[in-house]
């Protein structure tokens, strides 16, 4: 398929050009990549220490907060993927010059790099058809949304992105993963970046749906209690979401923040996937290195991964910052580590202490046993 751009054609034929391209993008990376890893190192601390932390959420811990814990996992997958990523893919053998003998584990890194994306997708999904049941349903949300349907949709929501991934590295003879040198030609070919987009961006754009409904529900039960301000107010709540005005408000801070999650995504994640989907070496709206320059591809390439990168170290703040029960088990967890060193602190001074005291006896036996 050729390209559908209107851009004018970019052509190269000088080899000067790509010696003088390659030293900008080893000086380029010896200054970015570093930086990239400064930002990817923050957020697997921060997204380490909510899921370390999670477990002294106070009992018992809700669905959402298990969600928002189960995506902090993947935030800090994803980041993890995308260090190693930098140093295999990128500035070993860019500035440092060391050299592959195959592609397999850039082939492997990049499966596991899309699975990790549309699994933090599909996280933003399964939360907003969370909330969704509990505004809509909520004097049925408990029996619809058991312990065992959760464990079952966070298996589901890990294991089958997997899935597709691998099965399309692993399913074209002589391509991906079954190439003798792992050369998978189908990731640069519009076909498998559709198929991607097409799987990313339907859950966002239902996701999306979902959270209007629920704050035009939620915005309305608010209205009603607000124009019938000291009247009977268990009438009102039954017929509206089956809770009270506090109640209401604080479904409404969890939407706010939910939706607050999902924009940055949608701002990272998202365009990241645009770019996806547009730019590649074949059957792409902008054909690589004929439609657009490579100088201005790895420009955009560079912004939107920056980008993401961003958004996974803003998740941790975001959470803490919004929801009180992640806060008190950060803080929580931060106390216990406080103690625990004030104790090491303890024991090493009582263990000093006690060498000093053995020293100073053994120093008097010597002398008495000198002076005998």
């Amino acid at each position: 398929m050729t390209s559908t751009s209107t851009v004018a054609p970019y052509v190269v034929q000088s080899d000067q050009y790509f010696i003088e391209y390659f030293e900008f993008v080893r000086s380029f990376y010896f200054y970015v990549i570093p930086v990239m890893i400064v930002i990817l190192l923050i957020a697997i601390i921060g997204n380490g220490v909510i899921c370390i932390s999670s477990r002294h959420l106070p009992s018992p811990v809700s669905p959402y907060l298990k969600l928002c814990v189960s995506l902090s996992a993947a935030d800090l997958w994803a980041a993890t993927l995308l260090i190693i990523g930098l140093l295999v893919n990128s500035y070993l053998p860019v500035v440092i010059g060391v050299r592959k003998r195959s592609l397999c584990m850039d082939a492997v890194l990049e499966a596991f790099r899309v699975a990790a994306m549309l699994t933090s997708d599909w996280h933003l999904f399964a939360l907003a058809v969370n909330q969704f049941v509990g505004t809509m349903w909520p004097l049925k949300y408990r029996m619809l949304v058991t312990t065992r349907r959760m464990r079952s949709l966070l298996f589901l929501l890990w294991i089958t992105p997997l899935f597709i991934s691998f099965g399309w590295f692993l399913w074209w003879p002589e391509d991906g993963l079954r190439h003798p040198e792992c050369h998978f030609g189908f990731y640069n070919r519009f076909p498998f970046r559709a198929i991607v987009f097409v799987l990313f961006t339907a859950p966002l754009l239902a996701t999306l749906v979902f959270y209007s409904l629920i704050v035009a529900h939620l915005m309305k039960a608010k209205a009603e209690f607000d124009s019938r301000s000291g009247r009977n107010e268990s009438t009102i709540s039954i017929h509206r979401v089956g809770v009270g005005k506090s109640v209401v408000a604080g479904k409404l801070k969890l939407v706010w923040t939910t939706l607050l999650i999902l924009l940055s995504f949608c701002l990272s994640w998202g365009l990241c996937v645009l770019y996806f989907v547009l730019v590649c070496s074949e059957g792409c709206l902008l054909t690589y290195k004929i439609s657009i320059s490579p100088y201005v591809s790895l420009l955009f390439n560079s912004v939107v991964n920056c980008m993401v990168m961003l958004k996974l170290a803003s998740n941790p703040f975001i959470y803490t910052l919004r929801i009180r029960k992640f806060r008190q088990s950060v803080n929580s967890f931060i106390g216990k580590l406080k103690k625990a060193k004030a104790y090491h602190n303890t024991i090493s001074q009582k263990e000093r202490r006690a060498d000093q005291n053995g020293t100073l006896l053994s120093t008097k036996s010597n002398n008495l046993t000198f002076e005998y």
